[in-house]
């Protein structure tokens, strides 16, 4: 597939990339093979530091990766090697954060000062002026339907709403797995927020098994539940099932959002990215 044309938002102005697609953070999933698939494609994906086991391990993924638009996830609370990674990202010059759990003022501050770009990951209004407040670029809005740790309000009233009362840029998140839900994310926000989709994908580092469970699963399968980590977050039934009879939770447990309705083939990463921009396209044309 050729191209697809660009589509231009404040988040596309603001990361140099071609489309406003972000891939979100995934714990055990991200890997550096998605971020330069995605890159490489117009979009761009965030990896977790803390899919590194050490910040050694951190440092080294950093010094290696290529040239690219790239973003890391920062864990802020409870995580005794923010400091630690903070600093890697600060050497590398990394293009884009992504904080999660936590006041992200230190990490603004930080990373604004070589010329970084700050998202916050929000579930509602109050955190959301918090980062406002602190300097944050943008508000990655988790709404209802997102996988992992998911808020409870609808996408169609949390970025809107956000956008409404910080005047930031909103990056909507929340069951997105097409372009038809991309055109739906730029008539709420600045940017589509995916997660599950990506998982679907040769690149991501998921296990085969739990590919094979997203492409089988519908909407009904994914359970919102704090029983895994203590803060509620949306998992696939069958693995959570496993949890409950003794799995280890993350490695044989799996997260996923609303979005695995439209999810029934493995595709490469970078023709997704191609894939939903089109699809974006063809859905604009087809509006009333």
């Amino acid at each position: 597939m050729n191209a697809p044309a660009p589509i231009e938002t404040a988040i596309t102005r603001m990361l140099g990339i071609r489309y406003p697609i972000v891939v979100a953070p995934m714990f055990l999933v991200s890997t550096p093979a998605l971020l330069q698939a995605v890159a490489e494609a117009g979009a761009i994906a965030v990896i977790p530091s803390l899919n590194f086991r050490t910040p050694e391990a951190f440092r080294a993924f950093l010094e290696a990766f290529p040239d690219l638009p790239f973003g890391v996830n920062l864990i802020l609370k409870d995580n005794p090697r923010l400091e630690a990674d903070l600093e890697a990202v600060e050497a590398r010059r990394v293009p884009l954060v992504v904080t999660s759990l936590g006041d992200p003022t230190p990490v603004i501050e930080r990373v604004h000062a070589y010329g970084g770009r700050v998202f916050a990951d929000v579930v509602g209004l109050r955190h959301a002026k918090k980062a406002a407040a602190a300097g944050a670029d943008a508000l990655v809005a988790v709404a209802a339907g997102a996988g992992g740790h998911a808020g409870k309000i609808s996408p169609f009233v949390l970025g809107p709403w956000l956008k409404a009362e910080t005047g930031l840029p909103v990056l909507i998140a929340g069951g997105l797995a097409s372009g038809r839900h991309l055109l739906a994310a730029l008539a709420l926000g600045d940017a589509g927020y995916f997660g599950t989709r990506f998982i679907a994908t040769p690149e991501a580092g998921a296990p085969p098994d739990y590919k094979a469970m997203l492409l089988e699963s519908e909407p009904e399968d994914v359970v919102y539940t704090p029983e895994v980590t203590g803060v509620p977050a949306n998992f696939l039934k069958a693995s959570l099932d496993r949890f409950r009879a003794g799995a280890k939770p993350w490695k044989e447990v799996y997260s996923a959002g609303h979005g695995v309705a439209f999810i029934r083939e493995v595709v490469p990463a970078a023709e997704l990215v191609r894939r939903i921009a089109a699809e974006y396209h063809q859905a604009k044309l087809e509006l009333p």
